[in-house]
């Protein structure tokens, strides 16, 4: 079994205790590290079982992929780690250069810039922070890279993503699920299910110690043990109630935008895998 990893630290309480959880569970899995982009290709491609895959890419694909439906990667406003840096403001906004690390985020930038009521031109990132700062008016960044620029002040507007979302909607908005190769869901149920209850339990046990957790991603990462006390705190994990309906609501945007063609019916995703997934224990998910 292959399981995708996201390298960035905001996925860390899911990961600290992961493959010792699946032990207990008389299960073992390659474990893939790997930025979401990457690993959004790999699933898809089938070179991995189980994954994290942006919410978006999950869409794409989900007639390959079954929804593991009691994790995700979420956020109730702010977070810090999705952000649009600009040299101007907002609405004088003409270019602006993209991460090439996540799908979600740059559909949520899309859906964001129709409702600002701007029309910029995208193209990727490439070369160093000096070229993005010189050829655009925005940059698109995520993950780690973001707090480190944002905590730098290089740029005089910085607009949080999952902020203005929250300000926009009133929903929480959910960056990645928990997902499967449909095939691989039909013939291994159990370990599926099994990686679904690790991540959770992995997840648990980090809340239960929140300040032990803080301390020792911190010696992984270039962050203070203070700020991802916070920063953890921020992250939402759960997958039930207005998470599913931040994740419709953000589809149909994706739609009204040209970045889907069609919704998934997210519904009956759901309601397939609860019951593949019946055997694993409930948990607790904020």
């Amino acid at each position: 079994m292959r399981v995708g990893r996201i390298e960035f630290v905001n996925c860390y309480p899911l990961y600290a205790h992961f493959e010792d959880e699946l032990a207990r569970r008389g299960v073992t899995a390659d474990v893939v590290s790997g930025h979401p982009a990457a690993l959004n290709q790999m699933l898809a491609a089938g070179e991995i079982d189980v994954a994290l895959p942006s919410s978006i890419e999950f869409a794409r694909h989900a007639d390959d992929l079954v929804l593991l439906p009691r994790l995700s990667i979420s956020a109730l406003g702010a977070i810090d780690s999705i952000q649009l840096f600009a040299k101007v403001p907002i609405e004088q906004v003409r270019s602006i250069a993209l991460t090439e690390k996540s799908a979600s985020t740059v559909v949520l930038l899309k859906v964001l810039c129709s409702h600002w009521g701007i029309t910029p031109t995208y193209a990727p990132r490439s070369g160093p922070l000096a070229d993005a700062l010189a050829g655009f008016d925005g940059l698109l960044l995520i993950g780690d890279e973001a707090v480190h620029i944002l905590r730098a002040h290089v740029y005089p507007q910085h607009y949080d993503l999952g902020a203005v979302w929250r300000e926009v909607t009133g929903l929480p908005m959910v960056y990645a699920v928990l997902a499967a190769r449909r095939d691989f869901v039909a013939a291994r149920p159990g370990d599926a299910a099994a990686v679904e209850a690790a991540l959770i339990a992995s997840k648990d046990r980090c809340a239960e110690e929140p300040e032990v957790t803080a301390a020792a991603a911190a010696l992984q990462y270039d962050f203070s043990a203070a700020f991802l006390l916070d920063y953890f705190d921020r992250l939402k994990y759960g997958f039930g109630g207005d998470y599913r309906l931040g994740l419709e609501e953000f589809y149909r945007r994706a739609v009204a935008v040209g970045e889907l063609s069609a919704a998934p019916d997210l519904a009956a995703a759901v309601e397939t895998d609860a019951r593949r997934s019946a055997s694993a224990p409930e948990g607790t998910l904020p």
